[in-house]
């Protein structure tokens, strides 16, 4: 057990009266001087070198470092063990991303409203050791939209932070190739390309026969994970420090590189995470054959580079979603054009690079004519029993559903319009649609996946759509088909050769529909529910036979064995 003792930084009276209640110290700015803070309980002042401390834009340079480390020095004099608790995308908030880098101190989260979702803040409270929440709708309200688990510091004057679990080494078995999955979101993270990248660890291992081995390395928490999941924190700039000192010429021109590119890759998501990856397993004495990198988010994709360097590891880069090529995304012309550099870069370095359906392979960024794409398709993981599907009454009205994020290039509205006035409804889980249009649309908040499931259950056809591009295959469709539901497939004026069409033409239950709102009101003049219990209609989509063409794939890179040619056999049998 080691205890420490939360400083939570807030300028709001409110915020600190809660906090002093709990036996916590509080930072706050002078009320004369911005760039002068002072402590509870302790006359000594202290003066920061800039009003807001902002890593990538000179504040640890070779005249501010000192005084930041006074800083951090002053408030370690005055309080046991400090855990800093900020808000983010605050005035200090790099203050406590760079303690931890520097010295290792955890922090905390405060929350007094809903946080704008920087890259800095998802970072921040990624890493976090906990939240300090104020108010309980706010928290109530964060936790349903949060991707991933949020675990309140507790209510106690010293907060218990143990240390992690040692990961064993993974060091090389005959006849076996051993994996290292690398993906930022994972675990109980509810985002739904986790559920992808959960399956790899969980079930190669056994589909293999034994013959392939994972370790998992993921950003987010994981409370009470299994062996060999390696948690590596993301502290966004954080991540460039090593010690107290000024940042070093590779980490400032990698900021300046960041500012100035047309696509600053490394001002996104995890835009410095390797950094942290590298930083955890350098000291390390792991051996890994293959070294599959997931995403959304891309830019650790470049950790390639350094499992080549470290490993002598094969590399599977694998899309989730497209980058570039990902409609949902607008790109200026000079931005795209760099992002297309940015991924032909990362797929040069790939000696495999794996997408979801064939759309998706159409618009990935070759690196070379020589680039190796292959698909591995999503599915449904038939490991969860599917609750029962709930029969009908007669005469009850149709319940249509939805599962996830609805997007703006594909919103519901023709069906909302076309069932308004009617007694049918449309139940959308997670992410709330904004506009009924007079229909009765049922909002269910984000829910875990077991709890989604019954929800969709208890509705008679999902929803999905596709877009202009035609590249989408949803992981909801899988668990539609999975439950037994009709399918409702709403489409543009592109349909045959989309992925979807290529997936699911002929399949019973699915119907196709152009997506304006005489053609959906034509289509429900006729539509009659039916249950689908048949298991063979959802089998083809199981997530199990993808992950067996995955392992295929993962053998074949990860076979080191070297068979001479004839000639060469000949002579050494001379």
């Amino acid at each position: 057990m080691t205890l420490y003792s939360p400083v939570v930084f807030t300028d709001d009276p409110a915020v600190a009266a809660q906090s002093l209640a709990r036996g916590w110290r509080v930072v706050s700015r002078h009320p004369d001087n911005p760039q002068v803070i002072r402590l509870t309980g302790n006359p000594v002042l202290c003066g920061i070198p800039q009003p807001t401390m902002n890593i990538a834009t000179g504040s640890l340079d070779a005249t501010s470092t000192p005084v930041w480390n006074y800083v951090l020095n002053w408030l370690g004099q005055h309080v046991p063990r400090p855990l800093p608790v900020v808000a983010p995308n605050d005035w200090l908030t790099e203050l406590a991303l760079w303690a931890a880098g520097s010295r290792g101190w955890p922090f905390g989260v405060l929350l007094t409203e809903q946080p704008v979702l920087s890259p800095q803040a998802i970072a921040l409270m990624t890493a976090a050791e906990g939240f300090f929440i104020p108010d309980a709708g706010v928290g109530e309200a964060f936790t349903r939209s949060w991707p991933a688990p949020v675990r309140e510091l507790e209510d106690a004057t010293l907060v218990d932070v143990s240390p992690p679990s040692p990961v064993p080494n993974r060091k090389a078995l005959e006849g076996v190739t051993r994996v290292l999955l690398v993906a930022y979101y994972g675990g109980p993270s509810p985002t739904v390309g986790v559920q992808r990248v959960n399956y790899w660890f969980e079930q190669m291992e056994e589909l293999s026969g034994g013959t392939v081995t994972v370790d998992y390395a993921v950003a987010t928490p994981w409370p009470d994970a299994p062996g060999h999941v390696h948690r590596v924190p993301d502290l966004w700039t954080g991540n460039l420090v090593v010690n107290g000192s000024p940042l070093g010429p590779a980490a400032t021109t990698l900021l300046e590189d960041g500012l100035n590119r047309p696509y600053p890759y490394t001002r996104q998501v995890a835009g410095f995470w390797t950094w942290a990856l590298e930083r955890y397993f350098t000291p390390r004495d792991d051996e890994y054959d293959v070294v599959i990198l997931s995403g959304n988010p891309y830019p650790y994709f470049d950790f390639a580079a350094f499992a080549r360097r470290t490993w002598h590891a094969r590399v599977i880069l694998d899309y989730r979603d497209p980058f570039v090529g990902n409609p949902r995304h607008k790109w200026g012309a000079e931005a795209r054009k760099d992002a297309e550099y940015l991924e032909a870069g990362w797929n040069l370095d790939a000696d495999v690079v794996t997408v979801v359906n064939q759309g998706c392979k159409d618009v990935t960024v070759r690196g070379s004519a020589q680039t190796r794409i292959e698909i591995v398709p999503n599915g449904f993981d038939e490991r969860v029993a599917s609750p029962p599907l709930f029969d009908r009454e007669p005469g009850s009205p149709v319940r249509f559903s939805h599962a996830g994020q609805i997007y703006r290039i594909t919103p519901p509205d023709s069906l909302l319009k076309a069932i308004a006035g009617t007694d049918m409804e449309f139940h959308q889980i997670g992410a709330p649609q904004a506009e009924d249009f007079g229909a009765h649309v049922v909002l269910h908040p984000r829910v875990p996946r077991e709890e989604a499931l019954r929800l969709l259950s208890a509705t008679d056809c999902g929803v999905t759509f596709v877009g202009e591009s035609g590249i989408e295959t949803p992981t909801k469709m899988f668990d539609y088909l999975a439950l037994g539901l009709d399918v409702l497939i709403l489409h543009r004026d592109k349909l045959e050769g989309t992925a979807m069409w290529d997936m699911l033409h002929g399949v019973d239950g699915v119907y196709w529909v152009h997506d304006d709102v005489d053609s959906v009101r034509e289509f429900l003049t006729t539509y009659e529910p039916r249950r689908h219990r048949d298991p063979d209609r959802a089998a083809p989509f199981m997530r199990r036979s993808s992950t067996l063409r995955l392992i295929e794939l993962v053998r074949e890179l990860g076979d080191h064995s070297f068979t001479p040619p004839e000639s060469l056999r000949a002579i050494a049998e001379r």
